[in-house]
Parts: structure tokens; C-alpha cells; sequence
């Protein structure tokens, strides 16, 4: 466990006071339909998406797979994702089924995305600087080798109103080089200075944040990315359910949005420029717009 140095959990009596437009905003029908699945999976009355994705069997032992038969893989079991995703908007699939761990299979869609993510760090493309450096034995562009370090997770109530109490986690690294970053300690200068976590170690630090109250899990930085595939594999040991947030620059690589976009049930995307002159002067990030605007169009798709 990561041991911060502060209460990390904020009660209601406490947030309610402090961001009482955090209680209010769900008075707008209109906030209320466009955020419906975030709405009902935070209440408990749909399963989050991977928790879905724990029912979706494999059918095999993806680490006897190559990468290339692993993606293939993945890309079934996806449509099939999908379709019970649907049912669970429909109301058809219900929390109660998705927790029964006698229905799951040996092999879900889970372990194959965390098999090609471990396979991936090899060579890492995670984002689209795709610096293709083998992280278990060295330092990619993102600062960080395979490990990943949690800076420091808590009630955050700087948040947009539909997301506070939001369960935070820092995570240091990240694939920017933003000149004016507010987090730059943690993505830039000492990124590796934060607790190396587990798998496991995350997993009870989403638990721990939701049974106090969180409403969601929400992944930032830093950036998140170069932590694909400890995030995945963590959501393998979470047994309670809860909205994943992607807090991110989205400048993610086509397998790396592939990867999480299946269990991710709500986004928050932060689109810095409009050209990639800007972007590569501000932040070195060459192919910025089309990259993020990919990924944004993918999302979007996702959500329904």
C-alpha cells in the first residue's frame, strides 16, 4: 500500500458543504442523460465496463499466444464485449451477475488485454511518440521504466462537479514535455520519486477509495499512459464496482486506446491545441492534432 501523509478521504458531511454544486448538478436532466452510464454505475446500478469485460470469455491461455494472434484475439472478444456492454444499457446485464465469480471464465478479456500491454512494454508504444524502448531494461520517453509510482491518491474536490468526490491517482511520468505544467515535478523532474506499486497495491487503492465514498476511480498524472498496463492488470484483483476515469492528454497510440477503451466509462480528455506547430513547440508532440482527434473520435464512438 502507498501511505500518504494526509486523511485521504473526504466525508459527505464535508464535501457537500465544500462543493454543494457537486449534489445539485444531478437536479439537471439535461447533465443527467448525457452522463447516464457514468450516472448508473457510480449509483451501483450498472456494472462498470470491466467488470463486463471479466465475463467476456477468452476461451484460451492468451500468454501461449504471439502478439499478432493476441490482437486478433482481442478484437473478437471486443464485439463481444460490446454487445454485453449494450445489455447492461438496456438494463438487460445487472451488477449481480457480473460479481458472481462462479460465471467467470479461466481466461477473460482482461488477462489478453494485459498479456499484449506486458508484451507491448517490451517495445513500448503505448503512446504515439512510440518510442519503442524496452522498458523492463530501460527508460522510455515517458521517464519511467517498467514500474509504475503513485505520487499520491485522495478525495479530489477540484474536480468537475459531476465527479466529486473523485478517487484520484497520481501517477508520475508522462509523454509531454509541457512547458508550463503545473504537475512538473512528477511527470518531468523526479517522476520515479513516487511509491513503485503492484498490480494488487492498486487494486486496494481504488478499493480503498470507493468504499470511502469516491465516485469514481479517476487515472491522471502526469499521465496515466505509460502506466497501461499495471492499471489493466489491477482492475483484474478490483471486486467492486466503479466508474474508471481517463484524466489524460490523450495523446495514446492506437493500440494503447485500443487497449483501455473498453474499460473506461467515462472520459476526461484534455485538448490542449488546436495545431501541432504549438504542440510541438509547447509540448514536443509531433502528429498532436490527428493523433488526439483519433482517439477523441474513438471515445466518443465507445459510448454508445
Amino acid at each position: 500500500m502507498v501511505f500518504v501523509d494526509f486523511y485521504p478521504y473526504v466525508p459527505p458531511s464535508v464535501w457537500m458543504r465544500v462543493r454543494p454544486d457537486a449534489v445539485t448538478v444531478w437536479d439537471d436532466e439535461d447533465v443527467k442523460r448525457r452522463l447516464d452510464w457514468y450516472y448508473r454505475v457510480m449509483n451501483d446500478k450498472a456494472p462498470a465496463k470491466f467488470l463486463i469485460a471479466k465475463i467476456v470469455d477468452a476461451g484460451e491461455n492468451p500468454a501461449k499466444l504471439d502478439l499478432d494472434g493476441l490482437w486478433d484475439l482481442h478484437h473478437r472478444l471486443s464485439s463481444e464485449h460490446r454487445r454485453l456492454w449494450k445489455e447492461a444499457i438496456r438494463g438487460e446485464l445487472e451488477l449481480k451477475e457480473v460479481l458472481n465469480r462462479g460465471s467467470r471464465p479461466d481466461y477473460n478479456f482482461l488477462h489478453v488485454k494485459v498479456e499484449i500491454a506486458k508484451r507491448v512494454l517490451r517495445s513500448c508504444r503505448f503512446c504515439e511518440r512510440k518510442c519503442s524502448v524496452n522498458r523492463y531494461k530501460h527508460i522510455g520517453g515517458c521517464f519511467l521504466d517498467w514500474k509504475t509510482y503513485v505520487h499520491s491518491w485522495f478525495h479530489h474536490l477540484g474536480e468537475e462537479a459531476p465527479l466529486v468526490p473523485s478517487g484520484t491517482i497520481f501517477y508520475g511520468g508522462c509523454n509531454f514535455r509541457c512547458v508550463y505544467c503545473q504537475n512538473y515535478d512528477i511527470s518531468q523532474v523526479t517522476p520515479r520519486s513516487g511509491s513503485p506499486i503492484s498490480a494488487r497495491q492498486l487494486a486496494q487503492i481504488q478499493y480503498e477509495l470507493r468504499v470511502h465514498g469516491a465516485r469514481n476511480i479517476n487515472h491522471v498524472g502526469g499521465d496515466p499512459t505509460p502506466n497501461i498496463h499495471t492499471i489493466l492488470e489491477s482492475l483484474l484483483y478490483l471486486e467492486v464496482n466503479v466508474p474508471q476515469l481517463w484524466n489524460s492528454n490523450m495523446y495514446l497510440s492506437l493500440e494503447g486506446i485500443e487497449l483501455i477503451k473498453d474499460i473506461i466509462d467515462i472520459w476526461l480528455p484534455d485538448f490542449k491545441y488546436g495545431n501541432n506547430k504549438c504542440a510541438t513547440r509547447l509540448s514536443a508532440a509531433p502528429k498532436y492534432f490527428e493523433t488526439v482527434a483519433r482517439n477523441l473520435k474513438m471515445t466518443c464512438l465507445g459510448t454508445m
